[in-house]
């Protein structure tokens, strides 16, 4: 997971992630194929070619800082980047197990591949003899993280389990615990024992199903999400070291359990505390970052609203579009009035997009009316009469590819929330 987060060519924070990453690697007089197996070492490659091309441009920027005498005696210090990308292929072709001894990939057909990438000169055919020997003879395998952890606990576990393996998720501390039906009963020492896995966001319970010599085999019983969970510890005549785990939001009991020790239940209790603190402060910006994000589009669609278009043409009457003789008695009277009534019609027409409505209103007048790409009869323009169309709008790797009840209360059990 975390060759894939630095991997994320797009996220300028990565890079800056994976430079920084990189300057604190020391390959100082180390063969390219030794360096490149330490850069390695600390992820595991993802699969994309352009993934892949980033950060071996990243290694070979590091490897030529660090060994300026090897880099001298090339002709182009780009070749060291041509050279760790065929040392990715070599190590796939010999160690991948679908690929056939015989068509694996010979020392000959290496020094081949690598011809003239030199700035059109040839790599040293030793130096490349050893690259090729050492590859063969040891298969480039990258570092465990806090997956490579969750990916085996998961394996030991069998029933229906949720999904552990996620990219943010890890192991925190395992604890052997024991669960209590009833705190006023009391049970056999050792009955219901639990194994319990407690994980940076979640809470695992299991059950020992089988027991070898090399190996353990789990039944999964129950897990808890650690947002909004309560831990409270107390003591009962029948249990020293009680463990009470609640949710805050309505108080429910999740499962009760009891220690071997104090010693036990103080790191446990401690370990899952922190744990329940960093979820909750995690939740807590999320639920702002949503709010923040809901604000946004609200003051987006109001913006947007705002500037709308409603399509209703942008006519101001004036009396003088109307001929009135001004020889006439009365010219001015008859042409204001003319103006008033024609200006009614205008208002009325202003309601409706139909041009229905606009024709009924002005039978035998020659009528003007702006296109609008907003109203829902656009795409026509009416000038004088005559329909004219409106014209649409136009809408304007270097190797990639490679690769339970709640218990009655009784006077003498004392808890304390944690």
């Amino acid at each position: 997971m975390i060759g894939e987060y630095l991997g994320q060519i797009q996220s300028p924070f990565c890079m800056a992630v994976l430079e920084c990453f990189a300057t604190e690697l020391d390959l100082s007089g180390m063969q390219v194929d030794v360096a490149l197996r330490k850069f390695q070492q600390h992820f595991r490659m993802p699969g994309e070619a352009q993934k892949i091309e980033r950060l071996i441009e990243v290694f070979s920027q590091r490897y030529c800082q660090c060994n300026v005498d090897i880099v001298a005696r090339l002709r182009s210090p780009d070749t060291i980047f041509v050279l760790a990308f065929a040392i990715i292929m070599l190590n796939t072709d010999l160690h991948t197990p679908n690929i056939k001894p015989e068509r694996r990939m010979r020392v000959e057909d290496f020094i081949k591949n690598l011809r003239g990438t030199d700035d059109c000169g040839d790599i040293d055919s030793d130096m490349l003899v050893g690259i090729y020997e050492r590859v063969k003879a040891n298969e480039f395998k990258p570092g465990s993280d806090h997956v490579t952890q969750v990916m085996k606990v998961q394996a030991t576990i069998v029933g229906k389990k949720p999904n552990l393996v996620l990219p943010h998720r890890r192991l925190v501390c395992y604890c052997r615990l024991y669960e209590i039906p009833d705190i006023n009963k009391k049970e056999r020492p050792g009955v219901h024992q639990r194994e319990v896995f407690l994980f940076n966001d979640l809470l695992v319970i299991t059950k020992i199903l089988s027991k070898k010599k090399s190996s353990v085999t789990y039944t999964f019983r129950n897990s808890y999400p650690l947002c909004g969970m309560v831990v409270t510890l107390f003591e009962a005549p029948h249990y020293q070291f009680g463990i009470r785990l609640s949710q805050r939001v309505d108080s429910k009991l999740l499962v009760t359990f009891n220690a071997r020790n104090e010693h036990d239940r103080c790191k446990f209790a401690e370990d899952l505390k922190e744990a329940i603190s960093e979820m909750d402060e995690m939740e807590n910006l999320r639920i702002e970052a949503e709010l923040e994000r809901q604000k946004s589009n609200r003051a987006g669609n109001r913006t947007g609203t705002e500037n709308r278009d409603s399509g209703v043409a942008d006519v101001e009457v004036c009396p003088c579009q109307y001929p009135c003789m001004q020889n006439q008695p009365n010219a001015n009277e008859n042409c204001t009035e003319d103006a008033q009534h024609d200006a009614t019609k205008i208002k009325r027409s202003a309601l409706s997009n139909s041009l229905l409505d606009i024709h009924e209103q002005f039978v035998g007048e020659k009528a003007q009316r702006r296109g609008s790409v907003g109203s829902l009869d656009s795409g026509k323009t009416i000038v004088g009469g005559k329909p004219v169309p409106v014209a649409p709008h136009g809408h304007q790797g270097l190797f990639g590819g490679l690769f339970n009840k709640k218990p009655a209360q009784t006077n003498a059990v004392k808890s304390t929330e944690v």
